[in-house]
Formats: structure tokens, C-alpha cells, sequence
């Protein structure tokens, strides 16, 4: 296991497991109406090679995994949202069971399943996205997640 940093966000990364964190830039509306540019982390934890250029939600990397891969994926929205209803549930959460859907991705590819939840963290908010390789064997690998889930830490 070895911990990534950055952003005010770490994470433990299991053996032979890959990780990154980079921050985007995403623009948004400041109160008085002028555009802010605002850093945002986006967090990539995967049970396979992470191939270089991959979009936020995985896209170029969800296609190459197999049905024992995993890919947890947190990206930060704008401060603004913190606050905001579907932010509103505080702290870093688990996956259920019935969290996973083979609906909920952003790149429907068969066998895979997903779960999405929001929520924030000392003003700070997040969308938390998993992508599993298969949705028929997620009761066993929902705990792999939860693990992950656990050392997230995030100031």
C-alpha cells in the first residue's frame, strides 16, 4: 500500500494498484458576476494501468478494463456547491449494494456497473464515482471500495 497526496486530499493506494490527483480549472461565476477560475482535485484509484490523458469520469480507461477491475474516481466542484442540496450529505461515503446500477456510468458498456454519490467535506464538494468492471460480482468488490474509501482523508 503506499499513500498518494495532494490537493489537501490523500488516499492509501493498494499494492499494484495505480493513482493519481491533479487539479482542473473549471470555471465559474463568482458572486459579483466576473468569472473566477477555481482548481478543482480529481482523484483516479484503479486496479489496472491508467493509461496517460483520461477524461475526469474515466472516459479512455473504463474501456479497457476486464470484469475484476475497479476505478474510484473523486472530482471536486466548485466551493459554490458546497452548500448546495445535492451536496448536502457531509463526508466521505460507502458504497451499498444498492448504490450499483448498470445505468449509472457515464459510458454504458456491458457487464459493467457504477454508482455515483455526492457530498462534501469542510466546505468542499464532491461527486464520488465508481466504475466496476462487473456488476455481477460488485457484492465482492464493494468492500475493495469501502476500503479505499476509508483512508480517504480530505482537509
Amino acid at each position: 500500500m503506499s499513500q498518494l497526496a495532494g490537493s489537501g486530499i490523500t488516499v492509501d493506494v493498494p499494492s499494484g494498484w495505480e493513482g493519481r490527483i491533479y487539479a482542473k480549472h473549471e470555471r465559474g461565476p463568482r458572486p459579483t458576476g466576473t468569472l473566477e477560475r477555481n482548481p478543482n482535485a480529481v482523484v483516479h484509484v484503479a486496479s489496472f494501468p491508467l493509461p496517460p490523458g483520461i477524461g475526469d469520469y474515466g472516459g479512455g480507461a473504463v474501456e479497457q478494463m476486464t470484469n475484476t477491475d475497479l476505478l474510484v474516481i473523486l472530482l471536486e466542484h466548485g466551493r459554490q456547491s458546497a452548500n448546495s442540496p445535492l451536496f448536502a450529505p457531509a463526508g466521505v461515503p460507502r458504497i451499498t449494494i444498492d448504490d450499483v446500477s448498470t445505468t449509472c456510468l457515464q459510458r454504458l458498456i456491458d457487464g459493467q456497473g457504477g454508482a455515483q454519490k455526492f457530498f462534501n467535506v469542510d466546505g468542499r464538494a464532491f461527486c464520488l464515482y465508481v466504475v466496476f468492471g462487473s456488476y455481477l460480482r460488485r457484492g465482492r468488490t464493494i468492500p475493495v471500495v469501502n476500503d479505499i474509501l476509508r483512508t480517504v482523508s480530505i482537509s
